[in-house]
């Protein structure tokens, strides 16, 4: 998910009542809700793909996130009152840093991008495909309950944190409704295709809509893309893209770089498309039809030279 959504999480777990578990609980749960994300640093060194979501939001780094986390606001705290007694409280703090930080990774492995939870142990990619990367809905949700809970605040509402309670229990039930969404389209889409496999079947939340879900299958020999009404409970292909005969000429090209090995090792279906210029064009369904560069693919030149076609940042 996007930094926003990471935030507004961190921000009403607090405001929920996890703040007053001790000083600096908000800061330091906003700080662990976003803190996988310094891997966002791979983008400036040309290693986005081969980086991200990996070793910073694996298993062994999220046991030792609320450590450093809840060290880092102890020295924060003794460095502006250092003539009080200690005023936050570390264990507390390792507490409310490690549900901070575990919501990050789980959000995050929602979406189609993909999480490596085993990093740095094993390089495998999960996909949970029922949350969009940016979801307009968590915003609002989480949003409003914070909103109303400032203003009863303020106004000396009785039990003024009751709206971010409210909030954070409509946002798990949206979020439960939508991993069930996305079973009930995959089970539709693996029936109406005829596929067995559904680890070649991606069916993945879609922008805004939540009751339509992107549907990518992978045949073998060729790509359906299309959609998923859960509403009219109807599958429908939109186009099918042949497996390019060039595929493995691409991907020969693109182990010999290290963005073009991190761009096969992210890639779940991916496409090989011959340019004008008589290159090839390797790129992922999930975010490119291939017709223009972008951040999910590589060019390939005539000479067998990888082209960055874009750095991007996800």
């Amino acid at each position: 998910m996007d930094p926003i959504c990471h935030t507004l999480v961190g921000a009403a777990l607090s405001k929920g009542g996890l703040d007053r578990w001790s000083p600096r609980a908000t800061a330091v749960l906003i700080i662990a809700a976003n803190a996988p994300d310094l891997d966002f640093v791979a983008t400036f060194v040309g290693r986005n793909l081969a980086w991200r979501r990996g070793i910073t939001h694996g298993v062994p780094a999220l046991l030792i996130w609320p450590f450093v986390i809840a060290a880092l606001a102890m020295a924060f705290d003794r460095w502006r009152h250092p003539a009080a007694p200690a005023r936050a409280r570390f264990g507390p703090l390792v507490v409310i840093s490690a549900i901070g930080v575990i919501t990050h990774p789980f959000l995050d492995y929602l979406n189609n991008y993909g999480m490596r939870w085993l990093m740095p142990i094993r390089n495998q990619w999960f996909y949970g495909d029922s949350l969009f990367i940016v979801d307009p809905w968590l915003y609002l949700i989480l949003g409003l309950g914070l909103w109303f809970a400032r203003r009863n605040h303020r106004t000396g509402q009785p039990d003024p944190r009751r709206p971010v309670r409210v909030a954070l229990a409509l946002a798990a039930i949206y979020v439960g409704l939508m991993i069930a969404g996305t079973a009930a389209g995959r089970v539709l889409a693996l029936r109406t295709l005829g596929r067995a496999d559904p680890a070649r079947v991606m069916v993945t939340a879609m922008p805004v809509t939540p009751f339509r879900r992107q549907l990518i299958a992978d045949g073998g020999g060729d790509f359906q893309v299309g959609t998923v009404d859960l509403l009219r409970r109807r599958v429908q292909i939109d186009s099918v893209i042949p497996r390019s005969p060039r595929h493995e000429e691409a991907v020969v090209a693109l182990r010999r770089t290290a963005v073009g090995r991190g761009l096969i090792a992210w890639s779940r279906f991916p496409v090989v498309r011959r340019l004008e210029d008589g290159g090839l064009r390797f790129f992922d369904l999930r975010y490119s039809d291939g017709r223009l560069p972008s951040w999910a693919s590589l060019d390939v030149s005539p000479q067998g030279d990888v082209i960055a076609a874009s750095s991007g940042s996800h």
